[in-house]
């Protein structure tokens, strides 16, 4: 009977890894939110910044993630703050430089699960090459802070990247036109807070 038992449970643990490898990976990828300085390596988040982390929270949460990462640095870690404190998950730090070594760990340990990275803008290009994307991918400048990335890794075929931008409505105003845009529902699955760029 023990024999049987064995048998069934690693038949069953077959099955549930194929199935787990069988499913998209997600990664949402998003640049911490606005800084108090630039000349300050590890600044904290500015009042702006603070307030898009708020906001941030209900659209990131629909995601419904199994992990959260963030870098060494203070304002990746706020910035996804109120987002781990809503789910009760403990973001995982892993170093600024190591965009590579993170990419492979999502692609490893996180295979067929949606996670959410708060990064750094300089290296969000390498970050999305190393997940597998080969094509076109857009320009993060300096002073954008409103966009969320999400590339999707199939089980088979290429990686695929999507920009949407934050539509975090009128709780989050900071004077710019594009953070101001009209609320959207952050019911359901967290795309239908953001839009695609046209």
């Amino acid at each position: 009977m023990a024999a049987v038992r064995s048998a069934f449970l690693s038949l069953w643990l077959a099955v549930a890894a194929a199935g787990l490898a069988a499913q998209d990976t997600t990664v949402v990828l998003l640049r911490h939110a606005e800084r108090q300085s630039l000349f300050d390596g590890d600044s904290p988040l500015a009042e702006a910044g603070l307030r898009r982390a708020q906001a941030l929270a209900p659209v990131l949460a629909a995601f419904h993630p199994a992990a959260l990462f963030t870098s060494e640095l203070r304002r990746t870690q706020q910035t996804l703050a109120p987002t781990a404190a809503r789910l009760g998950l403990t973001p995982l730090v892993r170093p600024k430089e190591g965009s590579g070594a993170l990419a492979a760990e999502i692609l490893h340990a996180q295979r067929g699960r949606t996670v959410i990275v708060c990064w750094h803008h300089d290296l969000m290009k390498k970050l999305v090459r190393a997940l597998g994307v080969k094509g076109p991918v857009p320009y993060w400048s300096l002073g954008t802070y409103d966009r969320i990335w999400i590339v999707t890794i199939p089980a088979e075929g290429e990686a695929r990247l999507v920009e949407k931008v934050q539509e975090l409505g009128p709780v989050f105003k900071v004077g710019r036109r594009r953070d101001t845009a009209q609320p959207r529902s952050w019911q359901g699955d967290g795309r239908r807070a953001m839009r695609d760029i046209v």
